[in-house]
């Protein structure tokens, strides 16, 4: 229902953790959540406009699971020959799927064509899939670890069907290319930015996933689409320990690296100062920006995302404080790849210009955990579209259309912006000296525009669906 209320342009609506009695019996349901069966909940979520999505982790079991006791014999066994534990699952031991096993790749077919075919999910999340390919004698043991996890995973592809999505989750990556549709690339998001262990990398944490995030950011568009895991926006709490730049720096790398968006806050009762940082996420840009210093620092400090439009070009570039102190950060045009030139820049976050440059810009007070997100655009010598404020990419999905007539002394300019929901920003525009902005229209009616700096004006609005902004400058 918030999903709606804010239209939000969130596609998939996934069933998580817990609708099943036991890991590894998904079909059998928890009668008090489910009375009617699953059907309804997919029904419900189509009829919303949303894809029905269901989590699972189907190369493992609970030791009191139905399927544990059922067949045994479909479980990996060590040298004692005792079932292997693939993980603990809130304090339940549970125990690996033999994928090289004939009757677990059948029973696989069948509980995933049910739930494609019968119960109506068009969007499957597996997790901890690394438990087909842990150590362990197997009921063909000619089958490589690697192969037996691919076999597993081949089985879920080939009952859902080439349309449905398929995310991985807990992989060893290789053994997964060509099958799944996504991939999650780290650990997951913690409400914290450091682990509780602090030399354990796979621990939860935000600093963790972020890491991964970008040292994976390659594989995003070659070989799936990227799952970072989820954007937390909500405010802070007993469950929510990170500070507004922690929380601003989550956002700004999820949305410059143009993966996969998930949300997993409670969407109804985030204050909507929070909640636009999720509207100025939506949607994914789907390319990836580039970690331009990724061979040289572990946590890359760097990323910058080109992007060409018909009308012009401009790159948006990442620059991560890790440390836990507030620094002074100098980026050098030559650090981004930019051609030689003046550039005007904008400080996304603080809503700032900068000026223009053609050599360096240096971040004052940049502070602990903070990514300042800064816009390059090359200057012109007549007006010109510089920014909005409505995503974090500045133009590269809410700019839906642009058009400019220019005569000797007059300059005519349509900006048309598209995004789903209600969100209030601003449209910049750069007046080269000799030049001044003398009329602005939003959807047809006058409105003022305010002096942002020398040579900058803005215009503020609140976007809903579509608005169309009309500048005229003169000279």
């Amino acid at each position: 229902a918030a999903i709606a209320e804010h239209k939000l342009p969130l596609d998939v609506i996934l069933l998580d953790d817990g609708y099943q009695t036991a890991i590894g019996d998904w079909l059998s349901l928890q009668a008090d959540k489910f009375p009617q069966g699953m059907e309804p909940v997919t029904e419900a979520i189509r009829a919303a406009g949303r894809t029905p999505g269901i989590w699972t982790a189907p190369f493992g079991a609970a030791v009191g699971s139905r399927l544990f006791a059922e067949h045994p014999d479909w479980f990996l066994r060590d040298e004692a020959g005792e079932p292997v534990v693939g993980w603990v699952h809130w304090g339940v031991d549970c125990y690996a799927l033999d994928c090289t096993h004939p009757e677990v790749l059948a029973w696989l077919r069948e509980t995933f064509g049910r739930m494609r075919s019968q119960w109506g999910f068009d969007f499957f999340k597996i997790d901890f899939i690394f438990a087909a390919a842990l150590p362990g004698r197997r009921h063909d043991p000619t089958v490589t670890r690697a192969q037996a996890l691919r076999r597993g995973v081949e089985a879920i592809r080939e009952a859902i069907g080439d349309d449905a999505f398929l995310l991985g989750c807990g992989a060893p990556l290789g053994p997964c290319v060509g099958l799944v549709d996504g991939m999650r690339v780290g650990p997951d998001v913690d409400p914290n930015w450091h682990p509780i262990w602090s030399h354990d990398l796979s621990m939860p944490s935000t600093e963790n996933a972020l890491r991964n995030s970008l040292a994976r950011a390659p594989f995003h568009g070659r070989l799936w689409a990227n799952d970072p895991d989820c954007l937390l926006v909500r405010q802070r709490g007993p469950d929510m320990d990170l500070v507004l730049n922690e929380m601003r720096t989550l956002s700004a790398l999820v949305a410059l690296l143009g993966g996969m968006t998930l949300d997993s806050d409670h969407l109804s009762a985030i204050r909507p100062g929070r909640l636009k940082y999720l509207r100025q996420a939506l949607p994914p840009t789907g390319v990836s920006a580039r970690p331009l210093d990724l061979f040289e620092n572990e946590m890359p400090r760097l990323l910058v995302l080109p992007v060409v439009r018909d009308w012009g070009r401009w790159w948006v570039a990442g620059v991560v404080n890790w440390d836990d102190r507030t620094t002074e950060t100098t980026v050098r045009l030559s650090d981004l790849g930019l051609p030689s030139g003046r550039y005007h820049v904008y400080h996304y976050w603080r809503r700032r210009y900068l000026g223009v440059t053609d050599d360096a810009i240096t971040i004052h007070r940049h502070q602990p955990h903070e990514t300042a997100v800064l816009l390059f655009k090359p200057v012109s010598d007549l007006p010109d579209l510089l920014t909005t404020t409505f995503h974090v990419c500045q133009g590269a999905v809410e700019v839906a259309g642009y058009r400019v007539e220019i005569g000797d002394s007059r300059v005519e300019m349509e900006v048309v912006l598209e995004k789903a929901g209600r969100q209030f920003g601003e449209v910049l525009f750069t007046v080269p000296e000799g030049w001044r902005a003398v009329e602005a229209r939003v959807d047809g009616v006058r409105r003022g525009l305010r002096l942002v700096a020398p040579g900058v004006v803005g215009l503020g609005l609140t976007l809903e669906g579509r608005t169309e902004v009309e500048v005229t400058f003169e000279r």
